[in-house]
């Protein structure tokens, strides 16, 4: 039995109320940004939520509030290429990731390695000349006279590259079935009852890094993890630790629903 995805409550703009938790919005002035219709609640939760889940206008909100709550302008855009690739990660996610200094590592690494490469494929010799185009032997008038009469095929159903299949090859990307956590579920089930680190958030603003890593232990509690599912199966909380960093943890403890 699948878990209750977590339901993202857009306020009513004829209203000003967010349904079905009676939170007040209020209307922002003009040119105050993007947000006028939805509570800090609301925000909070939209977060949180997977970001294939968010509408155009729920993403341009969810950005704004997190530029508003001190996100840097790097950290986003980076937060927002890792949602592109990966959907099923919330904005809290992709913006714990990204602002991890083990990431940051990797990532200043790998723009090294990158100047390094193209440093060395730089040639430091002069351009070698252009070769002469190579010059077509004579044909004679019974070969242009031959050529001419073989049929042509009509325009637009061939091409120099073009190859026709009478069926597809195999697709051989690995497309996960049960999102990014199917290995850790799998892992845990062999160790039931046990806890293991699910993710850490490290943020400057110990609350968001805090919010994120409840928000996170909510979804594994709910089933809303595919590879955590049935509900019940797997349990989810959170603690703040001694160097600032907010941990979600997790463990197997049953069969669930």
């Amino acid at each position: 039995m699948n878990g209750p995805a977590v339901r993202v409550q857009v306020a009513e703009r004829q209203s000003g109320s967010n349904p079905g938790h009676g939170t007040k919005t209020q209307q922002n002035p003009k040119g105050s940004g993007s947000m006028a219709n939805y509570s800090y609640e609301t925000l909070q939760r939209m977060s949180s939520h997977p970001w294939e889940g968010l509408k155009p206008g729920q993403r341009k909100s969810v950005r704004s509030w997190n530029r508003k709550e001190g996100v840097s302008e790097p950290d986003m855009l980076e937060a927002e290429r890792l949602l592109e690739t990966n959907p099923n990660m919330s904005m809290d996610e992709a913006l714990g990731k990204v602002t991890s200094p083990a990431y940051k590592a990797a990532s200043a690494d790998t723009k090294e390695r990158i100047a390094e490469l193209r440093k060395a494929a730089t040639p430091e010799s002069e351009p070698a000349k252009p070769a002469k185009p190579e010059t077509k032997p004579k044909r004679d008038v019974a070969e242009l006279v031959g050529e001419a009469l073989k049929p042509k095929p009509a325009d637009g159903v061939t091409g120099p590259d073009w190859q026709w299949l009478d069926q597809l090859p195999v697709d051989h990307a690995p497309v996960p079935s049960q999102g990014i956590y199917i290995a850790l579920a799998t892992a845990m089930r062999v160790n039931p009852g046990m806890w293991t680190r699910m993710r850490a958030y490290v943020r400057s603003d110990r609350k968001r890094g805090r919010q994120a890593a409840r928000a996170l232990a909510n979804r594994v509690n709910s089933g809303d993890i595919p590879s955590m599912r049935p509900k019940g199966s797997y349990e989810g909380a959170y603690r703040t630790l001694e160097d600032g960093s907010s941990v979600c943890f997790a463990r197997y403890v049953g069969q669930g629903e």
